[in-house]
């Protein structure tokens, strides 16, 4: 990642995940940011959710988000997955990949809410 490049929550970026281990995200995967601004832009680590491919049974389950457009401008159908909430060093991050709309962010903060236990199924 170039140091001039500036990331938000919110953005969906390019991640090496590897090496990986069991059920974790592998190889070169968009992810998407959940980190606050302040830790993105002073700490050295970042927390995101991975993508997987659009399916409807997934995007029926709590913890996904649907991304396809308009709730993200990524040109491939992904669901974001709450429930691999990963924190990865900013130097596995490759590119900037797109943006996910306000509405998105607010459905993806309440899959992670309700992964986490921190608000009522």
């Amino acid at each position: 990642m170039s140091e001039a490049m500036r990331f938000h929550r919110g953005d969906i970026v390019w991640i090496q995940c590897d090496p990986s281990v069991g059920v974790e995200p592998q190889k070169i995967r968009t992810c998407v940011i959940v980190s606050n601004d302040v830790a993105n832009q002073y700490g050295q680590a970042v927390s995101v959710v991975p993508t997987q491919a659009y399916t409807a049974a997934r995007a029926k389950r709590a913890y996904m988000v649907d991304l396809r457009k308009p709730r993200s401008n990524l040109t491939q159908a992904r669901v974001a997955n709450a429930s691999l909430i990963m924190t990865y060093d900013q130097r596995r991050i490759i590119k900037q990949a797109g943006r996910i709309s306000d509405e998105t962010q607010q459905a993806l903060d309440l899959a992670l809410g309700l992964h986490l236990g921190l608000v009522p199924i």
